[in-house]
């Protein structure tokens, strides 16, 4: 009887169960097994600062696929609770160890898929867990977060990295009635902001109760006698804090890879290719723990968002089964809610453009989102980043109370598709007094930005 192929995915999350059930898609009579080293295999992320708020009030709902789903839909054998110690690549062999019991065993593959994630960045200064010190990135922690919150109603909040997390951080525990100090070591919040935009923010945050602190380093802890924060020390002040949220962002999560020889890039991630084969034809790789060919630039790049590890393991799922997919590479197409506003931020920033070698041209304009006294029309603000070479449009900035997100998504795929700012401005935008004015934003944003090529 002929063997059946073994495939073997490390990591959950948002890759490793889309590479799991891709592969058995594939090929109906491999064997396909993945391994978890928590208890949760997929669960939402991103709706973690809603949950914490009550926002979104059923956690059960967070939990996208439980191991018993994944098993009966999927038909993909899971293992939680274990954990993959080491790869040996010559004879295609994994140790892992049971984290319930300790006991270690060795898994043959033919095929395996490295899904491992990120992992938060560590405070260089905190070398034990702190009871009040949270990160936003596993379940498990939310969860004790949530409880944190519920039995101890810290009054103080301080929260490090005014990144994505750290905003959307900041406005759901202001939500709670929490006082919310927000520190940052860039100017504005957000990393490589243009000015024009990262002065909205600040704007937006100071209107809405937040204590924004910029260009201000953390440099350690004062502590009670129970071992827990009491202040967050900075080049900058004191400030004093009953709960801290770490949201200094993520790093590749390599380290099984790297010590079985797998390469990874500068940027820190797994290198793969378009079909996402690692540098061993049996290893393929994909989501946060590798870097992503950058659509614009055509140079790697770090991007950990989920949509792009779903994608990147449904290609490498499909691959390691034995097919044919490709995956290309993404832009950057990010998007967050800050109290009343939205953000809406795709492809590049200028300084990337610039570290890119382009020749860049930046506009920014302000219109209404929709006609003029119509009940939800606000004031939109769109800062668009063209190639003065080629006419492309490179990346944008949408901040706005009303169709900023939306209109980030129209330009995210003209970007994707190579469009140029003419191309734009040829759009067919819809024009309906509750939804669109005559001339939409994003027409007389490269209206205005090709008056300057």
């Amino acid at each position: 009887m002929k063997k059946k192929p073994r495939i073997l995915v490390v990591g959950g999350l948002a890759a490793g169960p889309s590479a799991a059930s891709k592969a058995k898609r594939i090929n109906k009579d491999a064997e396909v097994i993945l391994f978890e080293r928590t208890q949760y295999i997929s669960y939402g992320i991103c709706e973690i600062p809603y949950y914490l708020t009550g926002e979104y009030k059923d956690k059960t709902n967070l939990v996208v696929y439980s191991p018993d789903r994944l098993q009966k839909e999927k038909k993909v054998v899971v293992h939680t609770e274990t954990d993959v110690e080491s790869i040996d690549r010559r004879n295609k062999i994994i140790q892992v160890k049971d984290l319930k019991t300790g006991v270690r065993r060795k898994e043959e593959y033919d095929k395996l898929i490295i899904t491992t994630g990120s992992v938060p960045r560590r405070l260089t200064f905190m070398d034990s867990p702190i009871s009040n010190v949270f990160t936003v990135k596993e379940l498990a922690r939310a969860y004790e977060l949530h409880s944190f919150l519920k039995t101890h109603k810290p009054k103080r909040a301080v929260i490090i990295g005014a990144g994505y997390i750290g905003l959307e951080m900041a406005e759901a525990l202001h939500h709670l009635d929490i006082d919310v100090t927000l520190i940052h070591r860039h100017p504005y919040p957000l990393s490589k902001i243009d000015e024009h935009n990262g002065k909205l923010l600040s704007s937006v945050l100071k209107e809405s109760g937040i204590h924004f602190v910029s260009d201000t380093s953390v440099k350690s802890f004062g502590k009670s006698g129970d071992g827990t924060v009491k202040t967050v020390v900075t080049d900058n002040g004191v400030f004093d804090a009953n709960l801290v949220i770490s949201a200094i962002g993520v790093i590749p999560n390599v380290a099984i890879a790297e010590e079985a020889g797998i390469e990874t890039g500068r940027l820190g991630g797994i290198k793969t290719n378009e079909k996402q084969c690692t540098n061993d034809d049996a290893i393929f790789a994909a989501g946060d723990c590798c870097e992503v060919r950058n659509l614009i630039t055509r140079r790697p790049s770090y991007i950990p968002l989920a949509t792009l590890a779903s994608k990147m393991a449904r290609t490498a799922g499909e691959n390691a089964a034995g097919g044919s997919s490709v995956f290309k590479g993404a832009i950057r197409n990010i998007a967050l809610r800050l109290f009343d506003h939205e953000v809406s931020r795709v492809g590049l920033t200028t300084d990337e453009a610039d570290e890119a070698g382009y020749n860049i041209v930046t506009e920014t304009i302000e219109a209404p989102s929709r006609v003029i006294g119509m009940p939800g029309a606000g004031r939109l603000t769109v800062t668009c980043h063209g190639d003065k070479s080629s006419g492309k449009l490179l990346g944008a900035t949408l901040v706005g109370k009303d169709g900023a997100v939306h209109r980030g998504n129209v330009l995210a795929a003209m970007i994707q598709m190579g469009g140029t700012l003419k191309d734009i401005s040829n759009l067919d935008m819809m024009y309906a007094p509750p939804f669109s004015p005559l001339w939409d934003p994003v027409i007389v944003a490269a209206n205005q930005t090709l008056k300057k090529l």
